[in-house]
């Protein structure tokens, strides 16, 4: 007879050999979620927001109030805590919240909800959320969604410069809340901290810091001292008028006293500054706009006297025609033709393309082409102003001949492409002969 002590040994390895063939569920092996992880990120202002949860499915259940029990805390989610991260400042609802990492959950209710932002965010789920770890509770206010959401998803809809608004949408209802930013003064406290560095040794960056105080109204003494940084280190067309406008923001100046305090601090900075024509005819350009035509005749003047060429004597001249010298302004242009170099000419006369003076433009291409026969550029710009004129027989003329010249690559494909646009195929083209 077997003793006692053989037979359990018998028994314990009959079990573990009924065991190692039985089905066992382990954690050592990864095998997907039925409710896959997902995330989604928004930037608002310099926030970066985001939210990395998990996404249950409706599988033909009734959710609210019964998968989701009302009057219960829910981790807005399945599986793992819901986390949502701001990398700046926020206010929800109004609500000041800290940047930082916060585990989300719900407490949804027949007809509100509260949105509860924990300072624990790596617990599974809610089971053992403590409403000691509260950061922030808001109370919102559910809706309908505005489409049957099979999959529970996380939105951000109402984009603006400083604000968003994040839902919570699944089955038939969303659960909205707005988010605000304070996004000038991140962005100030960032530009100031960019000054310092790399930013700081360049006119541009000081300009681009003073002009992002203009366009938005905000931070007017800061910028001017920017901006008179900048037009200390390089002045020029632009620092120059970012300087004055700040300066009449300065003064408080409004409406038309507004614009004589801009006059004034150009003037002050082009009679001062180690300017050039280039500056002077900026100066013109914007009196010219403004329909200050004496003045932009005057600072006009000041540049042709610097250094008479095409750009600042066709300044002149478009004042004299608005002031409606046509004489005068006809000679000016003529003379400022007559001046252009090949570039000047070529860029004019697409200005003057893509602002729809088609016929003033084939003037310019052409008298271009007369006076540089020889460089191919300038024919393929006289076919595409033909192109746009609808002259089909001197456009393919023009641009042949371009191609007679065996131009740079990126020239003959702009007269390929026009040609094959005009009809004219590869096979025509070999058998072209120099005009």
């Amino acid at each position: 007879m077997r003793s006692h002590r053989t037979q359990r040994s018998l028994a314990t390895a009959l079990f573990l050999l009924v065991a190692w063939f039985l089905p066992a569920q382990t954690i050592l092996t990864t095998t997907p979620n039925a409710s896959q992880r997902s995330s989604v990120t928004q930037t608002v202002g310099l926030a970066e927001i985001g939210i990395t949860y998990h996404r249950p499915a409706v599988s033909e259940r009734e959710v609210w109030g019964k998968l989701v029990p009302y009057d219960a805390v829910w981790r807005a989610g399945a599986n793992e805590n819901t986390v949502i991260t701001f990398s700046e400042k926020v206010w929800v609802e109004g609500k000041e919240l800290p940047a930082g990492t916060y585990g989300l959950h719900l407490l949804p209710k027949q007809n509100e909800a509260v949105l509860i932002f924990s300072q624990n965010a790596t617990s599974w789920g809610s089971f053992s959320y403590d409403p000691g770890e509260d950061v922030l509770r808001v109370t919102i206010a559910p809706a309908p969604s505005d489409h049957f959401y099979e999959y529970l998803t996380y939105t951000f809809d109402e984009l603006t410069a400083d604000g968003a608004t994040c839902a919570l949408q699944w089955a038939d209802r969303k659960f909205p809340f707005h988010l605000r930013t304070d996004t000038h003064n991140a962005v100030l406290a960032s530009l100031r901290n960019e000054l310092r560095s790399k930013a700081g040794f360049t006119w541009q960056g000081w300009n681009e810091a003073a002009n992002y105080c203009l366009q938005n109204d905000v931070n007017h003494q800061e910028a001017l001292a920017w901006a008179t940084r900048s037009v200390f280190m390089n002045p020029n067309p632009n620092n120059l008028l970012t300087k004055a406008r700040l300066a009449a923001k300065v003064q408080g100046a409004t409406g038309a006293e507004e614009q004589k305090a801009v006059f004034a601090s150009l003037q002050a900075d082009l009679d001062g500054q180690n300017v050039t024509w280039k500056e002077w005819q900026a100066a013109a350009n914007y009196a010219m706009q403004q329909k200050d035509w004496e003045r932009s005749l005057q600072w006009a003047d000041r540049s042709i006297a610097m250094s008479r060429n095409m750009t600042n004597m066709m300044t002149k001249s478009q004042v004299l025609a608005a002031k409606g010298d046509m004489k005068g302004a006809e000679k000016v242009k003529n003379d400022a033709i007559a001046k252009g170099t090949n570039a000047e000419l070529n860029l004019y006369g697409y200005q003057l393309m893509f602002s729809g003076k088609t016929t003033e433009a084939l003037a310019i291409f052409e008298a271009n082409a007369a006076k540089y026969p020889d460089d191919p550029n300038v024919w393929d710009s006289l076919g595409e102003g033909y192109v746009n004129a609808g002259q089909k027989d001197k456009a393919i003329e023009a641009l042949k001949r371009s191609l007679s010249m065996n131009p740079p690559a990126n020239i003959k494909a702009n007269s390929l492409r026009l040609l094959e646009q005009l009809g004219v195929s590869h096979e025509d083209l070999k058998s072209k002969t120099k005009p």
